[in-house]
């Protein structure tokens, strides 16, 4: 069964400039929340929600699964596009629009491709299972690495600890610079618009996916 990955944009006023996005913005502080299946991590994810966006902080959220599943429906015109061959399959709306792409993508890669969509102060993963991503347990289970606190309907004490976690933030890119030989000295600033800029243009090529490392030799 093929797997897609969703990005779902409201058609609300405050993303209208969401494509404005990324070059040289703060990186979104990212966290992560998993635990069994009926622990309450959607309700602990909607609860943070909630109260961000009421402190006027701007949100996304990612739902991972390590099931084969998707959340397009059987024979509706999507479906049909996708078992036509697209790999790529949109949904516009007057009220939304749904990207369906027929591949899996590590997770770095889709917190880049969240920041392309709109300034966010936080990403939140429900299932979040990646190393780097700082993550709150609900409920017993194996603890994953890098899980900062244990949720035991203590909401006030987790919602003041992302908020103080601020620099928690997705891996910067490794950026260096020669010309003529000589070593470029970049600031966080430059380097976060020039890495931006290098990967956002190379991700539209053909073929190219899950970037992570890039080696480009220029003579004039």
């Amino acid at each position: 069964m093929s797997s897609y990955i969703i990005y779902f944009l409201e058609n609300r006023a405050k993303h209208k400039q969401s494509y404005e996005l990324s070059v040289g913005m703060s990186a979104p502080r990212v966290f992560g929340v998993y635990g069994e299946s009926d622990s309450g991590k959607t309700t602990l994810i909607v609860q943070l929600v909630s109260q961000l966006t009421k402190e006027g902080y701007q949100v996304a959220t990612m739902k991972q699964s390590n099931k084969t599943i998707s959340m397009d429906t059987k024979n509706k015109d999507t479906w049909r596009h996708h078992q036509a061959g697209a790999h790529l399959v949109v949904f516009s709306s007057r009220s939304e629009t749904n990207f369906l792409l027929e591949a899996p993508l590590r997770s770095s890669e889709i917190l880049r491709r969240i920041t392309e969509f709109g300034n966010f102060d936080f990403i939140l993963v429900e299932g979040a299972d990646d190393p780097d991503i700082p993550k709150i347990q609900v409920g017993k289970g194996r603890k994953r690495s890098n899980t900062i606190a244990v949720y035991k309907n203590n909401f006030q004490e987790i919602f003041a600890l992302i908020k103080k976690q601020g620099t928690i933030r997705p891996s910067p890119s490794d950026l260096s610079i020669k010309v003529n030989g000589m070593d470029i000295p970049l600031t966080e600033f430059p380097a976060q618009i020039i890495s931006n800029t290098i990967v956002g243009m190379l991700g539209s090529l053909k073929n190219v996916q899950d970037i992570h490392k890039v080696t480009i030799e220029l003579k004039r």
